[in-house]
């Protein structure tokens, strides 16, 4: 995450034409760090580091405002098209071909879904929403969460006496790797 210290700097490298590795190895930062920065707010000709700063916390901020919610259009068709029966994914495929030009009329069918389950079962009742299926939440089994080593330890952490390999038991890794390493070879 860059502060606005280096969006101050990234701001001067601009300033003075310097390409993004000059740029990014005064900030200490990878080349595509500084280049999409400088992309995302504003270009070489509009990039202020106190408006990227601002702008950059405002799209961290939770919770974001659902798409189909915070454009009233898009959600009046939305609403409009499940009314008559689509599906989500066939409403996402279908507004870029009905609003070509407009970047604004585009969504995801997870979006449309993401909205449709944070309504209130009543509210969607009352505006006569509902998905093919007729759910009103997301059902199926949660994954299990993998298992865990209790208490793992470490090659650093191995005894001595396993270090100098006296014992023949303590060699046991050595040999697997080594058989591994004749099988490469063959």
């Amino acid at each position: 995450m860059l502060t606005l210290a280096d969006r101050e700097e990234i701001s001067r490298g601009v300033a003075e034409s310097l390409g993004y590795r000059e740029i990014a190895v005064r900030v200490g930062r990878d080349p595509s760090v500084v280049s999409r920065e400088v992309a995302r707010h504003g270009g070489r000709a509009g990039y202020r580091a106190v408006h990227a700063d601002r702008d950059a916390a405002t799209g961290r901020s939770r919770p974001k405002p659902r798409v189909v919610d915070s454009r009233p259009g898009l959600r009046a068709v939305v609403t409009r098209l499940l009314r008559s029966g689509w599906s989500p994914a066939s409403i996402a495929g279908r507004l870029p071909t009905e609003y070509p030009g407009e970047q604004a009329w585009r969504v995801s069918h997870e979006a449309i879904y993401q909205w449709v389950y944070a309504q209130p079962v009543a509210e969607l009742r009352r505006q006569l929403v509902a998905l093919r299926t007729g759910r009103t939440k997301r059902t199926g089994p949660r994954p299990a969460p993998a298992p865990r080593i209790r208490e793992p330890r470490y090659l650093d952490e191995r005894p001595d006496e396993v270090q100098g390999r006296a014992v023949p038991g303590h060699w046991e890794g050595d040999l697997v790797r080594h058989e591994a390493l004749c099988f490469e070879r063959r």
